[in-house]
């Protein structure tokens, strides 16, 4: 015998959907138009929930980003020739200011070619193209995910903080004894490890305060995903999804997308969580298992 998890109401050994809720009683999981080979890629279907929608509305962050940083590189070139416009002399502080100006017309060309290509990613995945799966949650249940995503980043930054102040330490005690001036060499590590403690305080912090602000909402897509404010891509860029899991001991369960991205030593790994709607445990194990699979 067969009962909804919504609802509670006596379901048929073959109902795919409620007939009290309408709620899906078992998802679609794979693809078999060709399971038997295995040649094709699996995909997930996302089931229809009646009366829900997978349009979230949310402005594009990125966008803003770009449009701010146009404004602050047009100003900066033109800044370039401000002081032989003015006939400020060179070394009264002409050249610092053309320096400084040509440094912000690099730093705003890279920031707008970064952030274009994730304004795109964003506006493909706010209008539903390789939707996954559309979750909304009750009050409480988001709430409980935000403090335990406070927790998990928390613990995650900490622990790196930890792991690079330790490397720090040693290659400063080592340095320490090779070198004539030792405090230098102290002084150095001391600022490096203040200044990536910084990071590791602050960003689970704005992370949380994020999330507090944010529509209780997620929507998962094949190339990203958006989780209340938060949005993550791991396309272009060198981008990649490296794993999908669901961490059964969280409160609430969540799925954990680890992706990573190039950076100046090796690769920075990040993770999006997404909390488990009550009832959504199945669908879940199977968009982790579309994910992992598609990486194989």
């Amino acid at each position: 015998m067969k009962f909804c998890t919504h609802c509670g109401n006596q379901l048929h050994s073959d109902a795919r959907f409620c007939e009290s809720c309408g709620a899906p009683t078992s998802i679609a999981t794979i693809n078999l138009a060709d399971q038997a080979g295995k040649s094709q890629t699996n995909r997930y279907v996302s089931p229809s929930t009646p009366g829900i929608t997978s349009e979230i509305k949310l402005p594009n962050a990125s966008r803003r980003i770009v449009k701010v940083w146009y404004i602050i590189t047009l100003i900066s070139l033109i800044g370039i020739f401000v002081p032989s416009w003015l006939e400020i002399d060179g070394m009264s502080g002409g050249f610092g200011i053309s320096f400084l100006c040509g440094f912000l017309v690099m730093v705003g060309l890279i920031v707008i070619f970064v952030y274009r290509a994730r304004a795109k990613q964003m506006d493909r995945i706010l209008s539903g193209e390789g939707k996954i799966a559309y979750w909304q949650y009750a009050q409480e249940e988001w709430v409980r995910f935000v403090i335990a995503d406070f927790e998990e980043e928390r613990v995650m930054k900490r622990n790196l903080f930890f792991l690079i102040a330790g490397i720090s330490v040693i290659v400063g005690i080592v340095l320490a004894f090779l070198v004539e001036e030792p405090t230098v060499i102290l002084m150095i590590i001391s600022g490096l490890i203040v200044l990536v403690s910084i990071p590791a305080y602050l960003v689970p912090r704005y992370r949380l305060k994020k999330l507090k602000n944010s529509r209780a909402e997620a929507l998962v897509t094949e190339n990203g995903l958006i989780v209340g404010k938060m949005f993550h891509s791991w396309i272009g860029m060198g981008a990649r999804l490296d794993q999908v899991s669901i961490n059964m001991e969280a409160e609430p369960r969540m799925i954990e997308f680890t992706y990573s991205m190039p950076a100046r030593h090796g690769r920075q790994t990040e993770v999006a969580r997404v909390p488990v709607p009550q009832g959504k445990i199945d669908e879940a194990v199977a968009i982790a298992e579309h994910f992992n699979n598609r990486r194989t």
